[in-house]
């Protein structure tokens, strides 16, 4: 049933809905932005680039769950907030609901991969029980937020991975210690 198994998705769905039917109705300007794996300075510290990098700083594997096949849509938060920014001034979404998401698709061990090669490349990487819930893959279809705002991300994956990783080591003494414990 896919209720049981995605219950978040599900929720997040009714409130898009809800969002929408008030903007019918009641004239509200609404958008609801859809998010795919938003990454950066400050980000949860339990994802799977600061893990990434942490483990490499401290010289262990990075650990991925099941076998790295697994692809995301990884959008870096200055491309997030360049959409919100746009959206503050038109209404051509209100109503609407929007994916924000980057156009650079990657395999998390490709990621793991890329992120050991910068920091520790005599590391190997290691592999756990991939958890039930994890996705197969996301990837955001754009087109609605190009059409509507003129979204279009200026980061690649391997460009906001490289932003991160220096924010990582100036601010390593305060997140790094986020990170280790979630």
């Amino acid at each position: 049933d896919v209720y049981k198994r995605q219950p978040y998705g599900t929720s997040k769905l009714a409130a898009e809905r809800y969002a929408s039917s008030y903007h019918e109705v009641y004239g509200l300007p609404t958008v609801s932005l859809r998010y795919f794996t938003v990454y950066g300075p400050r980000m949860r510290p339990n994802m799977a680039i600061s893990n990434f990098v942490s483990r490499c700083y401290n010289d262990e594997p990075p650990v991925v769950y099941g076998d790295g096949t697994q692809t995301r849509d990884f959008t870096y938060i200055e491309d997030v907030i360049e959409a919100n920014r746009t959206l503050l001034e038109t209404d051509a979404a209100d109503g609407e609901a929007v994916n924000i998401g980057s156009t650079d698709n990657i395999q998390i061990k490709t990621l793991a991969e890329e992120i050991r090669d910068q920091l520790a490349p005599d590391l190997e990487i290691e592999y756990a029980e991939r958890y039930d819930a994890d996705a197969d893959h996301t990837h955001a279809e754009t087109t609605k937020a190009q059409e509507l705002l003129g979204y279009a991300p200026d980061h690649t994956i391997r460009e906001g991975v490289a932003k991160f990783v220096e924010w990582y080591e100036q601010n390593r003494e305060w997140y790094e210690p986020l990170v280790r414990q979630s």
